[in-house]
């Protein structure tokens, strides 16, 4: 188990949110990125990356060796997306995560999303019904964590308890992401 800096974690959004939109989404990214580099093997490769004709950028792609202490149960290349937004992350914005991750080839993806998605996890309505159809057509993977989530962390293991909660809810079609 290793300490997660919770209010660090705080005063660095807090900093953020006092920003532009820019400052205030990097300031999500950053965080999320030390959070998981807390992880055994778990280091960060690209931060907003493009690909190579520059349509299509990724907040943050993490190598994942699979340590047994780190995040074994998640597959090696990590592609997460930050939006530090105040509204929930619609349904469109979550068909361009997902579609960002088929033209990566990744059938896994970590959405951060400060106020969730939109609709109802356990009725699966408008973002939810998003995520649930593109596991079920083409077992694609997207855990949804939240910033209020984040900051209530203390340490890697409540971080790996919520990660693993969120991938057993989701693969067996249980509201809660």
């Amino acid at each position: 188990m290793v300490a997660i800096p919770q209010q660090q974690i705080i005063a660095q959004l807090a900093t953020g949110d006092a920003g532009s939109t820019d400052q205030k989404g990097d300031a999500l990214e950053e965080v999320v990125r030390a959070t998981l580099c807390l992880f055994s093997g778990v280091t960060l490769i690209y931060k907003n990356a493009k690909d190579a004709a520059g349509s299509c950028e990724i907040d943050l792609l993490l190598s994942n060796n699979c340590h047994p202490d780190g995040l074994p149960f998640l597959p090696p290349y990590l592609v997460i997306e930050c939006k530090n937004w105040e509204t929930p992350v619609n349904a469109a914005t979550c068909r361009a995560f997902t579609s960002k991750l088929r033209t990566f080839g990744m059938k896994f993806g970590l959405l951060v999303a400060a106020n969730g998605i939109t609709g109802d996890a356990a009725a699966k309505t408008a973002a939810h019904a998003h995520l649930r159809e593109e596991f079920l057509l083409c077992g694609l993977i997207v855990i949804v964590v939240t910033r209020n989530e984040i900051e209530a962390l203390t340490s890697t293991d409540e971080l790996l308890v919520l990660l693993k909660t969120k991938f057993g809810r989701f693969v067996m079609g249980m509201g809660g992401l």
